[in-house]
Order: structure tokens, then C-alpha cells, then sequence
């Protein structure tokens, strides 16, 4: 118990540092979710595809990728029936946190092929991907 009492922040620490990694590489690589580079996604842009963003409103507002439809995380469940079964699913969001989240949702809902868009919006910024 002392040992826990004085090494507190450290293992607040490690199972952050655990859950976070568990959330956004191991989770999603079991669920079949593959994680797409920016590079990836220029050779993968010209087969028939799903580019979905899950932020907010707020954020989708401030710019989003020109092809992208729009459903919020937390309307993922509700909607998913909006993203074709047939087509590839890229899924977008700021940082790839939240889209890890949703892309093992479409993965664990039979979807087929589906791809978790790695360093979100900045990183599609930075490849010079078109934004509206």
C-alpha cells in the first residue's frame, strides 16, 4: 500500500499512458480498422470511397476536406447507416482520437474495409489536401 501511496502519479501516469494507447493503436488493430497516412490516402483517393469527419460542427465549419460528409461522434451509431457497406470508410477527425473511436464502430458494424485517417485535419493540411 505505501507503495502505491508514493508512486501515485506515476501509475495515474502509466494507465493513462495505457489507455490512450490501447484507444487509439491496439483497439483499433484488433477490430480490423487499418490506419491511413496522408500519403496512403493519395494513392487510396482514387478508388470508390466514404470520407467520413465525426467533429463537431464547430470545428467542421472552420474547414473540412471537400468530399467529406459530416456526422459528429456522437451521432455515429445513429447515421451509420448514411455511409454505404460497399465503399471503402475513411474516417477523419482533428487529431485521430475521436476517429479511431468511430472507425472500430463501422469496423465492429460489418463494415468491410475501413481506415482510421492518421493525424487528422492538420495532417491533410500539411499534405495539401483540398479543404472547403
Amino acid at each position: 500500500m505505501q507503495f502505491m501511496q508514493e508512486n501515485a502519479v506515476y501509475i495515474f501516469i502509466a494507465l493513462l499512458v495505457g489507455w490512450m494507447l490501447w484507444q487509439r493503436v491496439i483497439w483499433p488493430k484488433m477490430s480490423g480498422v487499418k490506419s491511413l497516412s496522408a500519403a496512403d490516402y493519395m494513392q487510396l483517393r482514387n478508388r470508390e470511397h466514404t470520407l467520413v469527419d465525426v467533429r463537431q460542427l464547430g470545428e467542421w465549419q472552420a474547414g473540412h476536406a471537400t468530399t467529406a460528409v459530416h456526422i459528429p461522434l456522437g451521432e455515429v451509431s445513429e447515421r451509420m447507416q448514411e455511409v454505404p457497406k460497399d465503399k471503402i470508410v475513411v474516417v477523419i477527425c482533428a487529431s485521430g482520437t475521436r476517429s479511431s473511436m468511430a472507425a472500430t464502430a463501422f469496423a465492429n458494424a460489418d463494415y468491410r474495409e475501413v481506415y482510421n485517417f492518421s493525424g487528422g485535419m492538420g495532417a491533410w493540411r500539411s499534405a495539401g489536401l483540398p479543404v472547403r
